[in-house]
């Protein structure tokens, strides 16, 4: 039973990383999930840092688990990347998150 439990996880894994092969969208959704997962991670307070620790946690592994053929790294780097470019947009556009209060 455990070892076709073990195949099935396997092969629905494979089948994902091959499904997200040819769509870019959902490729970038799992990059994004990916980096978000990470940050939660790193983001535990105080006692539970001990347990969590971010640098004992092997990201190829994780990162693997969100069916990302790139290494970690990578994936941080193009989605830092995707922000600035986001950013430099809104400041462009004047579409700002901060808005400036007109004086009465």
């Amino acid at each position: 039973m455990q070892d076709s439990m073990t195949d099935f996880a396997a092969s629905v894994h494979t089948y994902t990383i091959f499904a997200l092969s040819f769509s870019t969208e959902m490729d970038e959704l799992a990059k994004k999930a990916f980096c978000c997962w990470v940050r939660a991670y790193t983001a535990y307070r105080g006692e539970l840092k001990r347990i969590f620790m971010i640098k004992k946690l092997h990201l190829g592994h994780v990162a693997k688990s969100f069916a990302s053929k790139q290494q970690p790294s990578l994936v941080g780097q193009s989605f830092q990347k995707q922000i600035k470019k986001r950013k430099r947009f809104e400041k462009k556009n004047g579409l700002s998150k901060k808005r400036r209060v007109a004086s009465v």
